[in-house]
């Protein structure tokens, strides 16, 4: 569970956030929607310590994570997934699955590439593949899998589905839930509102920094005001 309150943060002397109190629950595939400029990925980056908080707590479980080095909140188990930069082009596809792998003891690492391929069979099929190569779907999941083989609690992914197709968007959330049904913690930032709201469990809205709703995402639909008024769409 990460709870986050009163927080303000942004970059250099720009504060995007303004007081922001919220609670991601343990297990639960949550997304934080709101127009662009709202402080979505604002926030991820404040979790993962990539940018500048200027006050208020946010805590795993108890435990302060403002302040803390970037790799050491990797090491409580939280994995984050940016929009872009999230892979290495140059590579083969399984040259970055093992770059991902190396986090794990030797001796684990040829089991979880193995059981990578179960969740994403496409990986396996484009093993030897230059990652450049990739489909913006493709590039998407080997993404997930490198973050994946972290064995993390915890995912925070940026724009997931930005710049897909429809049915390849789907395929990604569809992959994200079979994640949360393992148990994982997903918390996904998302320009896509009507899409997200029909895998994820809850739903947060912002706008201009602040939190402008919070609910399970059928109450999200539900809401014509939030639908119309601050996701834009009908």
């Amino acid at each position: 569970m990460i709870t986050i309150q009163k927080l303000t943060a942004g970059y250099g002397k720009l504060e995007i956030l303004q007081d922001l109190s919220l609670t991601f629950a343990e297990r639960q595939f949550s997304a934080v929607l709101g127009p662009n400029g709202s402080g979505k990925s604002t926030l991820m980056k404040a979790i993962m310590n990539l940018n500048t908080v200027f006050g208020g707590s946010i805590q795993l479980k108890d435990r302060e994570l403002i302040g803390e080095p970037t790799e050491a909140i990797s090491r409580l188990g939280i994995a984050y997934v940016p929009q872009r930069e999230n892979i290495f082009a140059e590579l083969s596809v399984l040259e970055n699955l093992q770059l991902g792998a190396r986090v794990l003891p030797k001796r684990e690492r040829p089991t979880a590439l193995k059981a990578l391929q179960e969740i994403f069979p496409i990986l396996g099929r484009r093993s030897a593949q230059q990652a450049v190569t990739l489909s913006g779907g493709e590039h998407q999941m080997l993404a997930i899998a490198i973050a994946w083989l972290s064995k993390p609690t915890i995912m925070l992914l940026d724009e997931p589905s930005a710049g897909l197709a429809p049915a390849i968007a789907t395929e990604v959330f569809r992959v994200l839930q079979a994640l949360r049904q393992q148990g994982m913690t997903l918390i996904v930032v998302e320009q896509n509102a009507r899409r997200v709201l029909q895998y994820c469990d809850y739903a947060f809205v912002l706008r201009e920094g602040m939190l402008v709703f919070q609910g399970s995402a059928k109450d999200c639909l539900r809401d014509q005001e939030t639908i119309k008024g601050y996701l834009g769409v009908h």
